[in-house]
């Protein structure tokens, strides 16, 4: 079987998925749509992690990684480090191998990694000190010729993280709706027993997934002046001269 896939690499759609941008890190192969495989990175090791995670796809796929037909990266929000380095390494790989490079967002990766939920996800993401950034998506059947792609409902925006609930509501109008957030203390946030919530799945797949049918409609990015959405400034300040 393995002999099958490397003759007809060329012949096959394959896009490679990638996120850096959560806690939980991960990679992902699909192949003509179908996802082949996803392999989680551990936190704190995204760096040491990703080449081999993107091999051992490629591999088990019988794809090089050259013959690749796209990579999709998260843009983020998210961690600073993380970011660049999924960016970094995926730009690398692109330049070297004339690949395209598309990004997507971490909001609309999550609304698509829950379309198994309700029909409508709240993403929550960490923002500035003291505020989070919040999006409503509406999310169609996979089925439909988009292949289930989120519509944003309410595009991102920041908030204080006081005003979550407040806003919550105002922009779920007493519509159902299941609320994605990032981690614990946003789910702290979140505390009303009517808001129903879940974890944030690994994020990799539905990148990859989203990065085909960006490709597909030619929205590829700039491979120098694509770079990611960190959500908030740099903790770090030059010295005062």
């Amino acid at each position: 079987m393995k002999e099958f896939w490397i003759a007809n690499a060329g012949t096959m759609r394959s896009i490679l998925g990638i996120d850096t941008a959560s806690p939980s890190g991960s990679v992902a192969l699909i192949v003509d749509g179908a996802l082949r495989g996803v392999v989680p990175l551990p936190p704190g090791g995204h760096s040491s992690g990703l080449s081999a995670a993107a091999e051992q796809l490629a591999t088990d796929a019988g794809i090089p990684l050259a013959s690749l037909s796209g990579i999709a990266v998260s843009s983020g929000p998210g961690s600073f480090t993380g970011l660049r380095i999924g960016l970094a390494w995926a730009k690398g790989l692109a330049m070297g191998a004339s690949l395209p490079l598309v990004l997507v967002s971490a909001h609309e990766a999550a609304a698509h990694a829950s379309r198994d939920a309700a029909t409508l996800r709240l993403t929550v993401t960490p923002g500035e000190q003291k505020q989070v950034e919040i999006a409503l998506w509406a999310v169609p059947d996979p089925s439909e010729a988009n292949g289930g792609r989120p519509h944003a409902l309410e595009p991102p925006v920041s908030i204080p993280e006081e005003d979550v609930e407040e806003r919550v509501g105002a922009i779920a109008a007493g519509r159902p709706f299941v609320a994605l957030p990032a981690n614990d203390k946003i789910t702290a946030l979140l505390d009303d027993d009517e808001i129903p919530r879940r974890a944030v799945a690994p994020l990799a797949a539905s990148v990859a997934m989203l990065g085909d049918t960006l490709l597909k409609s030619g929205e590829a990015s700039d491979l120098v002046l694509a770079s990611p959405a960190y959500g908030r400034a740099p903790n770090a300040r030059k010295p005062a001269r």
